[in-house]
């Protein structure tokens, strides 16, 4: 009996399986709403070959693969490599954080058997994934800005500043906050007026801060920047802090003042008449004022009582002055001392720049009432009474007359 030996094939250890993985991934730093093309090298790590090489990826809530989500390669020869390209896209409002996205691999391990020729493997399969750290910053910007008034001017109380508050980067930002900075020109109106909560702002949204103003008198007409502190976190709670403006421009308004003011007389007593009361004004304003005009108040503890008691001046250019001319009398029993009477200037702003407003000044002038006469004492004016100097003698005379019988009669 012949025995026949055959030999028997066995791959060496190393060339005993096939290992399909992926090993590079480029990029992997990924931004809320992007859409990348991803570049991954899928290997070979054993010494046997692989074929019919499939890569099945699987979406997630974050992260997923758009377009092919399945990548087939044909061969993979044992440690060979090869580069694939897929397109990943990240949800708009993605979390900061790292994503994963997995992969479900398969394939069949391929050799020579020197009895049965090239021999492929029952299917192998393996769950791989590839990591992505997603990292975005909420972009706070400001938008379209208004104001009530529309025409902002010096002395405005209560203009109401709107300016919408805009989110333009990629990630979501919360407890926004903006704070008004405000400086020697604009003040709060009241309190808390300087500040706007805005709250989450989601990437491509905006919302509108509304703050309240009081513009000095003495602010210059022209455009100022306005400083915005914001202050905002974005979803793990990390914070920050940016600083914007908004451009705000301060319309040129007439402005007035009283330069001198002189009474003829010059010294007024109580009981004088036709008084002239002269005031000169000036426009110290930034435009030119029209159809300007000087006017009395009422006042309740004033001895003056106005026979003309307003003046018109006319029209003023910037640094003009004119003189209104009024006219009072002072009432008899006016005690002697200085009064403040109240002066209203009246103006409207120039037509030729769309100005129609009407602007109304009040200030206060000192008159004073000087005694009269030796020691002090007023002046006084003797009106004659009807019928009364007939009986005045009538009586001298019944009285004469009683004088000379009581004589007789001693």
């Amino acid at each position: 009996m012949v025995a026949l030996l055959l030999p028997v094939f066995a791959p060496p250890a190393d060339a005993s399986f096939s290992s399909v993985t992926i090993t590079d991934v480029e990029p992997t730093d990924l931004r809320p709403g992007e859409t990348k093309e991803v570049t991954m090298t899928v290997k070979n790590n054993g010494g046997m070959d692989a074929r019919d090489i499939r890569l099945a990826f699987q979406g997630t809530e974050v992260v997923s693969v758009v377009g092919a989500t399945v990548i087939h390669i044909n061969s993979l020869n044992s440690w060979s490599r090869k580069e694939v390209k897929v397109y990943v896209q990240v949800k708009e409002e993605a979390p900061n954080g790292v994503y994963s996205v997995p992969v479900s691999c398969s394939w069949r391990g391929y050799y020579f058997d020197p009895s049965k020729g090239y021999v492929a493997t029952d299917t192998i399969k393996a769950e791989l994934g590839i990591s992505f750290n997603v990292e975005g910053e909420g972009m706070i910007n400001i938008g379209a800005v208004t104001t009530d008034p529309a025409d902002v001017r010096p002395g405005d109380e209560d203009v109401e500043i709107r300016a919408f508050v805009e989110n333009s980067g990629e990630a979501a930002a919360k407890d926004v906050e903006v704070k008004l900075i405000s400086n020697f020109n604009f003040n709060p109106s009241w309190s808390g007026t300087d500040r706007s909560y805005i709250g989450r702002l989601n990437s491509g949204d905006s919302k509108e801060a509304a703050f309240y103003v009081d513009v000095a008198d003495n602010t210059e007409a022209k455009k100022y920047s306005l400083p915005l502190k914001i202050k905002y976190k974005d979803t793990r709670g990390k914070e920050y802090e940016v600083t914007r403006s908004v451009d705000l421009l301060v319309e040129p308004k007439p402005d007035f003042e009283i330069v001198s003011y002189r009474t003829e007389p010059a010294s007024i007593n109580a009981g004088e008449k036709a008084v002239k009361l002269r005031v000169t004004v000036k426009n110290v304003g930034s435009e030119e004022a029209e159809s300007v005009s000087v006017r009395i108040t009422d006042e309740a503890e004033v001895p003056f009582d106005y026979d003309v008691k307003s003046g018109f001046v006319g029209n003023l250019k910037v640094g003009e002055t004119g003189e209104a001319v009024l006219e009072f009398e002072v009432d008899g029993k006016a005690e002697p001392k200085e009064y403040s009477q109240g002066v209203e200037i009246r103006c409207t702003g120039d037509r030729d720049l769309g100005d129609e407003n009407v602007y109304i000044f009040d200030d206060q002038i000192r008159l004073e009432v000087t005694p009269s006469g030796p020691g002090g004492s007023s002046k006084t004016l003797s009106v004659p009474v009807p019928g009364f100097s007939p009986l005045f003698a009538l009586l001298a005379l019944s009285l004469a007359f009683v004088f000379v019988r009581r004589m007789k009669k001693v």
